[in-house]
């Protein structure tokens, strides 16, 4: 039987302990914080009966998981024969990050796969103090909760191949799709999450759309499963502006991906989202209403723009969007576009693993590249383009992959 040794009792850390045990794996799991530990045992049994009564697993899968899971001291780790991975989850602190991984460096044989769990730190600084940080591939869990399809393994500037690869074995061995990511930040999936959601706060501030109409548009004409209001405050607000700000920060404040006041003003405020009862949205009553009024304000398009958005919204499958509608439309899905076409230039992934990480990550109707493929690069360069005369930041100057289209 294939063994894991899992260090963190966080959410993220049960969550593994639980994918990995459903799908027929042993499991360690460990924390360097005793009294975390202890409440670990039943918290994992709360969660595997939810697997059961939600029908993520089986009557046998449960039982085989309740035994495949076991609380572990985090010195006998080192005493756990034959494990092929171990997976350090514990809070997003690069020292308690390095210090745990060295730990594990040390009291685990070379073959074994080391594997940080990431959002926002470097795994090329996390592992940058190991003796071998040739051992160690991060493994980004978009959202972390037990189901999740996607995890995005992350190599470092030091990381082996064949580590890398074997990460990608052990994903599909939970159950999970693997997409390949340089380390860069925000990787695919919370760096183009960003895009979404920030141009559509930049839309509500303009007063071109309220809330949701701005969310309708995206869902009706771009059939998106969840607008970018609705995605805000589901994720968290809070969440999602740490996340935005540390992306931003490492890439050198691209105009394209800056905070936006409106998101820092609610957070301040203490409304992160659902979970606070207020976002966004206000979840008050049983159907969310928008919390924010809309300051409408008049905007005029130019001819160029008009024709340029009316050419992209019909080829993007928005032929039946009205002036406005396509507006917000375009902004948005270009933003997303020519962001996923920045992260191709820059060498963070492959297309197919971009459109598989936003398709299985986000649950975007589609690829963000792939319908710039059914769109036409020369149509997705000439809306940015005009969508930039118009702006003073130079944040829709399409990437490289459009611009140089022929």
């Amino acid at each position: 039987m294939r063994k894991i040794a899992v260090v963190g009792v966080g959410k993220l850390g049960l969550s593994l302990a639980q994918v990995a045990a459903s799908h027929g794996w042993k499991v360690c799991i460990a924390d360097v914080d005793e009294e975390r530990l202890r409440q670990a045992a039943p918290e994992i049994a709360r969660g595997l009966v939810h697997l059961l009564e939600t029908g993520w697993i089986d009557r046998d899968r449960y039982e085989n998981a309740r035994e495949n899971i076991h609380i572990c001291d985090i010195h006998e780790i080192k005493e756990t024969a034959d494990v092929e991975v171990a997976v350090e989850a514990v809070q997003e602190d690069l020292p308690v990050k390095r210090q745990v991984l060295a730990d594990l460096d040390a009291s685990t044989p070379t073959p074994v796969l080391l594997a940080t769990t990431v959002a926002l730190l470097s795994v090329t600084d996390i592992a940058a103090r190991l003796g071998d940080p040739s051992r160690v591939v991060g493994m980004h869990f978009p959202h972390p909760s037990t189901g999740v399809e996607l995890v995005e393994v992350v190599a470092g500037k030091r990381s082996d191949k064949s580590r890398v690869d074997s990460a990608v074995r052990v994903a599909r061995g939970w159950g999970m799709t693997p997409v390949v990511v340089q380390d860069a930040p925000g990787f695919i999936v919370n760096r183009l999450s960003q895009a979404f959601i920030l141009e559509a706060l930049r839309l509500l501030d303009e007063g071109v759309g309220a809330i949701n109409e701005i969310d309708a548009v995206m869902c009706t004409h771009g059939k998106f499963e969840t607008g970018p209001f609705r995605l805000l405050d589901e994720e968290g607000l809070d969440i999602s502006l740490a996340v935005g700000t540390s992306i931003w920060e490492r890439m050198g404040r691209p105009a394209g991906l800056a905070p936006h006041a409106s998101q820092k003003r609610l957070v301040a405020m203490g409304y992160s989202g659902r979970s606070s009862g207020r976002g966004f949205y206000s979840y008050e009553y049983e159907a969310p209403v928008p919390a924010l009024p809309v300051d409408r304000k008049s905007f005029e398009l130019s001819p160029l723009l008009s024709d340029a958005m009316l050419n992209f919204s019909v080829k993007a499958g928005a032929a039946t969007a009205g002036s406005t509608e396509q507006y917000i439309f375009c902004r948005i899905l270009g933003t997303v576009i020519n962001e996923a076409g920045r992260i191709y230039d820059e060498d963070v992934a492959r297309p197919g693993d971009i459109d598989l990480a936003m398709a299985k990550g986000m649950k975007f109707p589609k690829g963000p590249l792939e319908w710039a493929d059914e769109i036409g690069h020369r149509t997705v360069r000439g809306t940015l383009k005009a969508l930039n005369s118009g702006m003073t930041d130079e944040r829709f100057a399409p990437a490289p992959l459009f611009a140089n289209a022929d």
